[in-house]
């Protein structure tokens, strides 16, 4: 009976978030593997991470997105922005499988790609639309005081980076919360429907 117990609590443990999609609240260390704590990697806010499995306090996920061809760090939300989902290390051994490659309306060829890793279990929810309400919020509240707004529509998913970090500092938008707001307005910008 105890063993069953044991070995039940451990397959729940494991299989806790596992097959769920979950998106990124904040910043998150991507690793090699579960028992590692060198980072390898940054996976940003709002970022779609499909959980597999569940070991101690680090879950094992599969992040779909773009790789232009030949550049091995850097995995894009869509193809030819650059709305950055993972940041990795030249150093990182990651397994990175390539499903498809095209080319974007430049010519560019993109891979698209699903990159396999660890982060830890914390920080992660299913409702994406809150975080998106969060960002929008924390940008209308501090991005008002001295103009009006810009509506996250007003410029394309490449321009809103250096738009956002020229006014930041004159906010009280929060380091930790300046990744957050940039990913809101990029996903919801003008060349940004449908995707």
């Amino acid at each position: 009976m105890k063993k069953s117990l044991i070995i039940g609590i451990a397959f729940l443990s494991i299989s806790l978030y596992a097959g769920e999609t979950m998106y990124t609240t904040s910043v998150k260390n991507l690793f090699e593997s579960s028992d590692s704590n060198a980072r390898k990697g940054r996976l940003l806010p709002t970022s779609k991470v499909n959980v597999i499995e569940k070991h101690g306090n680090k879950v094992k996920v599969e992040i779909e997105g773009f790789m232009k061809a030949g550049v091995t760090n850097a995995i894009y939300f869509v193809k030819g922005k650059r709305i950055l989902v993972a940041g990795l290390s030249k150093s990182g051994k990651f397994d990175i499988k390539k499903l498809s490659s095209s080319k974007d309306e430049d010519g560019v060829l993109w891979d698209k790609v699903v990159l396999t890793a660890y982060t830890k279990s914390n920080k992660l929810t299913d409702d994406l639309a809150s975080l998106y309400s969060e960002a929008e919020q924390l940008f209308k509240n501090n991005c008002s005081i001295c103009h009006p707004a810009h509506p996250a529509h007003e410029f394309t998913a490449n321009q809103w980076p250096s738009m956002f970090k020229a006014m930041v500092n004159r906010t009280a938008i929060e380091k930790q919360d300046r990744h957050l707001v940039t990913q809101y307005l990029q996903k919801h910008a003008k060349d940004m429907k449908g995707e």
